[in-house]
């Protein structure tokens, strides 16, 4: 797949993870140009890595790599991160910033993994809605998931054409090819090893 495909492939870290390492102070308001969606460079995150499974406590953020100085400044502002990890150019068209999740929020990876968002503590729920500037009270995705919502119910029964049990989560458990950056994905005219780009 290439960078566009990629990008068309809804990732749960996206919606679930991201909020929690990136510790951004202000919210989304446009995806085209801000401090973690520059000049349409995203692409995607991802829960694990195929090059890095070392890496278990960890997300990747995969961006369209720009040599030009506005994203080199990009790359400079992450590196402040509190969480910040690394920066791998995977190839000449794309870059990973890899952050490692916060020691209080480790616990939510699990949870994650198992599909059981709506365990996660209500201030983890709290910086997810923030992230994406909404409330709990909003019909947005993520806040029916985390608060299992009966709209969000709804629409999950009719999609299956099956009531749910109390107690079901409202989303799926996260599908881990998705949620994986694998080697194929890099380009193929590509041969360099994946190059960290700290300094």
């Amino acid at each position: 797949m290439n960078l566009e495909e990629l990008k068309k492939v809804k990732t749960k870290s996206l919606a679930y993870l991201l909020p929690l390492a990136a510790l951004r102070t202000d919210k989304i308001t446009n995806f085209q140009n801000n401090e973690i969606f520059p000049q349409c460079n995203f692409v995607n995150v991802y829960r694990h890595c195929e090059s890095l499974p070392e890496l278990k406590e960890h997300i990747f953020v995969l961006y369209k790599f720009d040599a030009n100085f506005i994203f080199g400044m990009f790359l400079d502002k992450m590196k402040r991160n509190s969480n910040f990890h690394s920066i791998i150019k995977l190839d000449e068209a794309s870059v990973l910033i890899v952050y490692k999740f916060p020691s209080n929020r480790v616990y939510a990876l699990s949870l994650f993994d198992n599909g059981e968002f709506s365990k996660f503590k209500h201030e983890e729920k709290q910086a997810i809605l923030n992230f994406w500037s909404t409330t709990a009270e909003a019909e947005f995705g993520p806040a029916g998931v985390l608060y299992k919502r009966e709209w969000k119910k709804r629409k999950v029964e009719e999609l299956i054409g099956m009531k749910l049990p109390h107690d079901a989560e409202l989303a799926s458990i996260p599908n881990v090819e998705k949620e994986t950056y694998y080697n194929k994905y890099k380009l193929v005219s590509s041969t360099q090893d994946i190059e960290e780009i700290n300094n």
